[in-house]
């Protein structure tokens, strides 16, 4: 476990490292006070310091001797879901253009509460549309930005 700990570290902060430089090649706007880079640079920074973390740690464990560190399988259920959630997020990604925020949000929510276990179908429902409504709105009319409406263009 400690030498899959040090790689996940060592990869870690090579990622964080690769991405903070790249978000000082964003393009600075003026009159903005957070611009494109803020959120990603924060998130490297974050990543990083998880990763050093995570280094300091398997320098301070001791060797558990032979034990191997577990694998991955795809016979796992864990697994298994989070594949079914990463195909999910990619075929709402090639929908949001088509079928717009408003109508591909909700069928994706629901979908990913419906493949980590809640089975409370009312609940769910007046969730995925509450986490719309308010998205949609804050970015539309606190933010100023237009969310794509796909088919729904025009009557909104």
């Amino acid at each position: 476990m400690r030498k899959a700990n040090l790689i996940a570290a060592i990869i870690g902060i090579g990622f964080s490292s690769i991405t903070f430089i790249i978000t000082l090649g964003f393009k600075k706007f003026r009159n903005v006070p957070v611009g494109p880079e803020f959120f990603p640079r924060w998130l490297s920074i974050g990543l990083f310091i998880c990763s050093a973390a995570l280094l300091v740690q398997a320098f301070k464990t001791k060797p558990a001797g032979d034990k191997a560190a577990p694998t991955l399988s795809l016979r796992d259920q864990g697994m298994q879901r989070l594949l079914v959630g990463a195909v999910l997020i990619v075929v709402y990604a090639v929908c949001w253009n088509f079928l717009g925020f408003i109508l591909a949000t909700p069928l994706a929510l629901f979908a990913l509460m419906f493949l980590l276990g809640l089975r409370r179908y009312r609940v769910m429902v007046i969730f995925s549309l509450s986490v719309v409504v308010v998205v949609f709105c804050a970015f539309r009319y606190l933010l100023g930005i237009d969310m794509p409406m796909g088919v729904l263009d025009g009557l909104l």
